[in-house]
């Protein structure tokens, strides 16, 4: 994932993550080793406080040693909205309820104290971010508590929980970013079956891709805030030139991909997506297997699937493509495919809508010729594997009560938090699916992206999103798998039995 705006030029070699919970001690050795201040580390990166009751904002510089993020620049203006706000405004914060507000099924609001502590991801469109701070302040003023909010890059998240969870302290609300918060850590979370109940009751339901990634063995113990779908933003110009001859108005297949591609790559514009092990990579290839009937696990999630004719189908498609890309794609990192498309050589990329709007914000005249489609067809669905966040209450949190109340709030604010956004959060609850939706339902150039919700599955998909399926993007056995075959490096065979081995250690230390 990216910031939305031009990033500074990224670290070109990926790292591997430890696995999720397997290695947790070494997790929580190696944050404790980031936050010391051992001798000897060079690299340095920012950590946002923000105490939004006191309205002040703080810099700390955290030091590092696994993961690099990119960091986030200048916001670009925010656009009107079906719930009033002007384009180029930013939507004010809604209001707080009062503290005798008392939603069906989740009881009583108690009377609220203390300090809430928060952590979470910095956003992508950094006026997000200011929007929440705006309202989680306007929250913590009307019911008492002392709001702080502890943002970090995403790609830190994991290690950080891990480190939290294991010593039983740290925040009492956490916002994970597509790792599988709740599967991963359901012994440390609080149940909040009835928050979800609550909003399901609300507003319609909750999508299958919600449940399947708020629940655990039929209890809740996530609150899926929203998702974040992979989607095709290509260069109509070079598309329908000439030289090329698309003539479709939207992009619609991966074979139409594949057919075009070489012609792309002829016309001096290729195509361009990771094949290296970060998050937009491990979303971009199980789009491709879901949508031609691969999967890395059985529906019932018991039995590794990778060993199949479809499976070797899309490593044939995926070498194909890759004959028409740069080379350069082995070793992208998130933000690349981003930069890539803004440079005006690429010709089209797999991502959220993030890459579009930073286009939009700097270059208005190469923004008119892009054009962002819904998730790409194969033969047999057609599926985006989506990111999200969810949010969690550790159970050992000293301010639960607080922690619930500010999420049942929360919940209720969707509108106003997709506009903040610019369209990047997307609703995973029905009735904010309603059309118009905001930002997306008022653009006639991507109206067609609300009906997003019938395309998007979870990490895991036929399958549940379980501790086997989020081990395996962690520790990026399907990115290996395709880098494997497509540089050469190995066989199709043994490409395919490396993977099945993999998998199957991920399902045998985490049965399902």
């Amino acid at each position: 994932m990216r910031p939305c705006s031009l990033p500074l030029p990224p670290t070109r070699s990926p790292s591997r993550s430890p696995s999720l919970p397997a290695t947790v001690g070494l997790r929580i050795a190696e944050t404790l080793f980031r936050f010391a201040p051992a001798a000897g580390i060079d690299s340095r990166e920012h950590v946002r406080e923000v105490d939004v009751t006191r309205d002040r904002t703080t810099d700390g510089i955290k030091r590092r040693t696994l993961l690099k993020g990119a960091v986030a620049a200048a916001a670009v203006p925010v656009l009107a909205s079906c719930v009033g706000q002007q384009a180029g405004s930013s939507p004010t914060p809604s209001s707080a309820p009062s503290g005798s507000a008392a939603p069906t099924g989740v009881g009583t609001r108690p009377k609220l104290s203390g300090n809430l502590n928060i952590l979470q991801w910095s956003h992508f469109v950094p006026d997000f971010d200011t929007y929440l701070d705006g309202w989680a302040k306007k929250w913590g003023d009307t019911n008492g508590v002392t709001v702080k909010i502890d943002r970090i890059p995403q790609a830190d998240l994991p290690a950080r929980f891990a480190a939290e969870a294991g010593s039983k302290s740290g925040h009492d609300l956490i916002a994970h970013f597509a790792n599988g918060l709740p599967a991963l850590f359901k012994d440390s979370l609080v149940d909040v079956t009835d928050i979800a109940n609550r909003a399901a009751d609300k507003y319609g339901g909750w999508i299958p891709a919600g449940e399947a990634i708020g629940k655990v063995q039929g209890k809740w113990y996530g609150f899926p805030d929203f998702l974040v779908p992979f989607l095709s933003s290509w260069r109509t110009d070079v598309w329908k030139s000439a030289a090329v001859g698309y003539t479709k108005d939207h992009l619609e297949t991966w074979q139409d991909l594949l057919d075009f591609a070489p012609k792309l790559k002829a016309a001096g514009n290729p195509v361009g997506c990771a094949v290296s092990q970060t998050s937009d990579a491990e979303h971009t290839w199980r789009s491709l297997m879901w949508s031609h009937g691969a999967a890395e696990f059985s529906a019932d999630g018991k039995t590794v699937a990778i060993d199949s004719p479809e499976t070797r189908t899309v490593l044939n498609m995926a070498k194909t493509l890759y004959a028409s890309m740069e080379n350069s794609v082995l070793s992208w990192a998130d933000v690349d495919n981003n930069t890539y498309l803004q440079s005006g050589k690429g010709s089209w990329i797999y991502n959220p809508i993030s890459a579009y709007r930073t286009i939009e914000a700097q270059n208005k005249d190469l923004a008119a010729k892009i054009n962002v489609d819904n998730p790409l067809k194969g033969t047999k669905a057609q599926i985006a594997s989506i990111q999200f966040t969810v949010y969690g209450i550790w159970n050992f949190s000293k301010n639960i009560d607080a922690a619930r109340w500010f999420l049942i709030d929360y919940s209720d604010d969707w509108p106003a938090q997709m506009v903040a956004s610019k369209g990047y959060n997307n609703p995973f609850l029905k009735g904010h699916q309603q059309k118009p939706m905001p930002v997306l339902g008022t653009d006639t150039k991507l109206t067609h992206l609300q009906d997003i919700a019938n395309f998007v599955q979870p990490v895991g998909y036929p399958g549940p999103s379980s501790q086997a399926a989020y081990d395996a993007l962690n520790n990026h056995h399907v990115t290996d798998m395709f880098a494997n075959y497509i540089t050469g490096k190995k066989s199709i065979d043994d490409t395919i039995a490396d993977a099945k081995k993999r998998l199957q250690d991920s399902l045998t230390k985490f049965p399902v």
